[in-house]
């Protein structure tokens, strides 16, 4: 899936260089299939009010800031959980 979102980046190549910027590697077709569909379902889940993505992605929900322009607070909760799981995998943590 192709999704064109704000600066013109798709989400595959925004998850391509957050991937080499974690593992100085590029993910292989199974994982940037997995990282993807996580992605779209989480925010998916924002969008149909399954989440409330300000309570994934900010220090305190209960006092939203505003966004710049263009960007949507379930953008930000489905890439700041891509993020944390990309931060907390095996090779990530042991650079072996």
């Amino acid at each position: 899936m192709k999704t064109v979102r704000e600066g013109g980046l798709t989400d595959s190549l925004k998850l391509d260089y957050a991937f080499r910027s974690v593992l100085s590697r590029k993910p292989s077709l199974q994982e940037s299939a997995e990282l993807l569909g996580m992605l779209n379902r989480q925010r998916n889940r924002s969008l149909k009010g399954e989440l409330n993505p300000w309570n994934i992605a900010s220090n305190d929900p209960d006092k939203p800031f505003p966004l710049p322009k263009g960007v949507r607070m379930e953008d930000i909760a489905a890439w700041t959980t891509v993020s944390r799981v990309l931060l907390n995998l095996d090779e990530t943590i042991t650079r072996e």
